[in-house]
């Protein structure tokens, strides 16, 4: 049973554990169990005023998988980082433009491949976006010039052809 000084949103957490599920229960999500306060478990911080899950960081670890779906059910999410997972494959799915508030952004040292798509110029309050040393090829989404908070954009060390889009 779940103790009373709980903090974690119970749908947050429910969302958590279902990532963990999709990215096939990794050892370095080990901490990530349903008994558990997920404020307290490793790569989350949950912010301090709505107690809802601000910041997901996974650094490393033997993840062989998608990126889920599921990471779009994190409404309150500000801070997606997601890098050196070798193993992690396909696609950024289109999810992750419920994202709303959204501000950092990085996928990176992962084997993510195919377009950049052009779906994340709808996260209007990203200020930072991280694609770097990925395996994404085709030409820079001339949306992305479109994102009015945008301050740093990292997308070196990909398979990109063309122009870079007028800002």
């Amino acid at each position: 049973p779940l103790s009373l000084t709980q903090r974690c949103n119970v749908k947050d957490q429910i969302t958590l554990l279902r990532i963990k599920n999709s990215l096939g229960n990794p050892t370095v999500l080990a901490s990530w169990t349903s008994n558990s306060d997920c404020c307290n478990w490793r790569y989350v911080e949950c912010d301090l005023y709505n107690d809802r899950i601000k910041s997901l960081t996974v650094y490393s670890g033997s993840i062989s998988a998608t990126i889920p779906d599921t990471l779009g059910n994190l409404p309150y999410l500000e801070t997606l980082i997601l890098r050196k997972i070798t193993n992690l494959t396909g696609q950024i799915p289109a999810t992750i433009t419920k994202l709303a508030r959204l501000k950092t952004l990085t996928i990176s040292w992962t084997n993510l491949s195919g377009p950049i798509p052009s779906f994340l110029s709808q996260l209007k309050t990203l200020t930072t976006l991280d694609l770097s040393y990925n395996n994404f090829n085709g030409s820079i989404p001339p949306e992305l010039a479109t994102l009015p908070n945008l301050e740093s954009l990292h997308l070196d060390r990909n398979e990109l052809t063309g122009p870079i889009p007028d800002s």
